[in-house]
């Protein structure tokens, strides 16, 4: 790292220049306690461009330009999760979600890019390397996300819920209520059952298992992911899983707040790296798929943060069920189109496509 003489700090980022000309070229420094994304703009020639990215983790730096500096402006922006980048004096380029080089800073919507504001740096007239340390003050943090209702779920489940049974609480095992995520109903080679997520748990409600017949009949039209309270009576446990018998089940409107992104996460994805590697996610459940064999099974949760880790959810959770093994990935960018992940300590995203 250079030795450094100066620094100003100007609209969220402290430009550092450096005295001992130990690196030429424009280098990018994360003072931030986050993992960022960056990419940089510049005039060549005539024309204006932008690339990107490069993940920089906390304390970190890298350089997207490395030979002496040739303009007096050059532009970065950042992108992190759960933060919208804010730089004051902003100039307008194109960027893309995967790795880009893009020629033209104008109708970047028209050429099927997006239009990003960046933040203009003044490195001086005669400066041949400048090193930009950003700063969590360019960031603004996104609160929450409202709860998002999905309109076809909601009516389904308003006109189904609440179903009650007449059984008085602990006749059958231990009294228990809970709120969580409808997984659906399934005929399998141990029976037939209705399924329930929560707190990383798996609820089973079987066929002649305490559970009246008629309520676990109207729940096999119920839509997966409906967010629902459950009560009833414990009979089993295993080491994640619960065997129950319902009482009573009732639509929750509104509690599950990240329930765009589990929609959107539903279904068939394919690596962008590998396209024998394959997600299937139903519920909150996901079957890992390589080469069309299935691999393995996880539970999923989407919660604020890593247990332990930094403050940059939502995060995707997903637990081995027979090892109680977790995993973290920062939920980067979950569409219709496209599932982006971030395991903690990874180099670089793991990207899916439909």
């Amino acid at each position: 790292m250079a030795c450094f003489q100066n620094a100003i700090l100007f609209s969220g980022l402290t430009f550092l220049t450096s005295a001992s000309g130990a690196f030429a070229g424009l280098e990018i420094c994360n003072g931030t306690d986050f993992r960022t994304s960056v990419s940089i703009g510049y005039k060549d020639g005539e024309q204006f461009v932008s690339e990107g990215w490069w993940t920089l983790a906390p304390g970190a730096c890298k350089q997207p330009l490395q030979a002496d500096l040739k303009r007096r402006y050059y532009y970065v922006y950042a992108s992190a999760a759960d933060r919208t980048f804010t730089p004051e004096a902003r100039n307008t380029f194109c960027t893309q979600s995967d790795a880009f080089t893009i020629f033209g800073d104008e109708h970047c919507d028209e050429r099927g890019y997006e239009t990003k504001g960046f933040a203009r740096i003044d490195t001086g007239k005669t400066a041949k390397h400048f090193s930009v340390m950003m700063q969590s003050d360019m960031f603004d943090r996104k609160g929450p996300p409202e709860p998002q209702l999905h309109v076809e779920m909601g009516e389904i489940a308003s006109g189904m819920l609440p179903l009650r049974g007449d059984s008085q609480p602990g006749l059958l095992g231990e009294p228990f209520s809970q709120t969580g995520i409808f997984q659906g109903c399934v005929q399998g080679e141990d029976g037939a059952w209705c399924a329930f997520h929560a707190d990383g748990w798996k609820f089973y409600a079987y066929y002649g298992g305490g559970t009246p017949d008629t309520m676990l009949d109207a729940l096999e039209f119920l839509p997966v992911t409906t967010p629902v309270s459950f009560a009833g009576d414990m009979i089993n446990y295993g080491d994640i899983s619960v065997e129950v018998a319902l009482r009573e089940i009732a639509y929750l409107p509104g509690y599950d707040r990240y329930q765009a992104q589990r929609i959107a996460m539903q279904g068939k994805w394919r690596s962008v790296d590998d396209p024998q590697s394959e997600l299937f996610i139903e519920g909150a459940e996901m079957l890992d798929i390589y080469g069309g064999e299935q691999l393995g099974e996880m539970f999923l949760q989407i919660l604020d943060r890593c247990e332990d880790g930094p403050d940059v959810g939502p995060v995707l959770i997903q637990t081995e069920p027979e090892t109680q093994d977790q995993y973290c990935y920062i939920i980067e960018e979950a569409s219709n189109e496209k599932l982006e992940l971030i395991y903690l300590g990874a180099p670089r995203p793991l990207e899916y496509r439909r």
